[in-house]
């Protein structure tokens, strides 16, 4: 944990993977953004996904249990819209 409350729960190399993982976790009601080392703007090498303290354990349960798929990760990176379940 920061000084700040909120801790790290995934890294990642590029931004777009980190952007999917975050609406994922938003769409769960968990607030989250995303930390970077880039000091210019598109530079980065290194992406974090950020939670409040509270909110790690179920955060990391969500990333750890398979729900964020590499399909999902794709889709939602380049904005296709989820698929519903059938009933």
């Amino acid at each position: 944990m920061t000084d700040d409350g909120w801790s790290g729960v995934a890294d990642f190399p590029e931004r777009v993977a980190a952007e999917a993982v975050l609406g994922i976790l938003a769409r769960d009601g968990l607030p989250c953004y995303i930390a970077s080392d880039a000091h210019v703007p598109g530079l980065g090498s290194v992406f974090s996904i950020r939670v409040p303290q509270a909110c790690v354990a179920r955060a990391r349960a969500l990333i750890g249990e398979g729900l964020v798929s590499d399909a999902e990760l794709t889709a939602l990176a380049l904005g296709v819209p989820r698929a519903e379940p059938d009933d």
